[in-house]
């Protein structure tokens, strides 16, 4: 099981944010419009920036990471962005849950 960090950006009409963000972060617009640019990355002499245009409902995954640039369309947007979690936070997780699984068994045990 794969773990995700959440994260919730509003963006008011017109309004750009440059966000760094990691290579597998998909991210999803919950409302309005948002134009979506890639970091920068060379091919042979050239620098490329693919953008995107995303509306409320859709998702886009970066291949790369980098500095993106969000900028809101007409109405603003709200955009979250679920980038996969650090292994070390799914292994602090998977520690977690059997601790907690342990302390319950402890206390059924305790309470008979």
């Amino acid at each position: 099981m794969t773990d995700f960090l959440t994260t919730t950006t509003r963006l008011q009409r017109g309004e750009a944010l440059h966000i760094p963000l990691d290579r597998l972060t998909t991210l999803e617009i919950d409302s309005g419009r948002v134009v979506v640019r890639e970091p920068l990355h060379w091919l042979g002499e050239t620098t490329l920036s693919p953008s995107v245009t995303l509306a409320h409902g859709e998702f886009h995954r970066l291949e790369r990471g980098g500095w993106v640039a969000l900028e809101a369309g007409g109405e603003g947007a709200v955009i979250r962005s679920h980038r996969p979690a650090p292994t070390v936070f799914a292994a602090w997780q998977a520690l977690r849950r059997r601790v907690m699984a342990y302390a319950a068994r402890l206390s059924r045990i305790q309470a008979s």
